[in-house]
């Protein structure tokens, strides 16, 4: 029996962002030798969560690739897996070790220093089901990093990044951003914008994706998708 591996994203504004998608979409393929894999879009571009379920023969895993809770996209996402009883909806990437680890080696890639203080960038989060996760985060990659790190956010009830970098000030050190987004675009503009003396590269660039992030990718599937179920079974909720 053939099993799909849906991998669902926001969809990228720019070509930079889509080929950071489609790298690790390739990567994920390569690795998944016991799984035909399809990329899906909540947004801006096609295949849409609906014609990739359609299109594709059961069971299948459906993996969101957010980094935190997303309401809109959960919703979005279950109502599509009720279409088909063999669809299982996976936890989303994030919050997770791997990405802390990531995380860190875009702190170094940028030149951070130890004596640096660490902000977590998130874009804007909107309930306090994604503040719990951006906070874990953050705890991740203190523990990781083995230093302090505060929290700032595009938007919402979360601190203002930019005020979470003027706070960050107050310790007399350089400021550093880490930022936790999946690919480039608007979210990262705005994060180079902050007024922070460093700001990191998203997750995903331009060269060939973290085997690690592969790696999560394919844990979150086969975690979730041995056995074909009777209804969704929807894990991200």
């Amino acid at each position: 029996m053939t099993r799909s591996l849906l991998l669902c994203a926001h969809g990228a504004e720019n070509a930079h962002g889509r080929a950071a998608l489609a790298g690790l979409v390739n990567a994920v393929r390569r690795e998944a030798h016991d799984l035909e894999v399809v990329d899906a879009y909540v947004d801006v571009h096609e295949p849409s969560i609906v014609s990739a379920i359609e299109s594709t023969p059961g069971p299948r895993a459906l993996v969101p690739l957010m980094l935190a809770y997303d309401r809109a996209v959960s919703v979005g996402i279950v109502r599509s897996s009720h279409l088909d009883p063999s669809v299982t909806v996976t936890p989303p990437l994030g919050p997770d070790w791997v990405l802390a680890e990531i995380g860190v080696r875009r702190l170094f890639e940028a030149g951070a220093r130890s004596t640096d203080t660490i902000v977590l960038a998130a874009d804007t989060t909107t309930d306090e089901h994604a503040l719990a996760d951006i906070a874990k985060a953050a705890r991740l990659l203190s523990a990781v990093w083995g230093g302090r790190v505060h929290v700032g956010a595009l938007g919402g009830p979360d601190t203002v990044l930019t005020e979470a970098v003027d706070v960050a000030r107050a310790y007399g050190q350089r400021v550093v951003v880490s930022s936790y987004i999946l690919i480039a675009g608007t979210a990262h503009e705005a994060m180079l914008g902050c007024g922070a003396d460093v700001v990191t590269g998203p997750l995903l660039d331009n060269n060939p994706p973290d085997p690690r992030l592969v790696g999560l990718v394919l844990s979150r599937a086969r975690r979730e998708s041995a056995t074909t179920v009777d209804s969704p079974k929807v894990v991200w909720n």
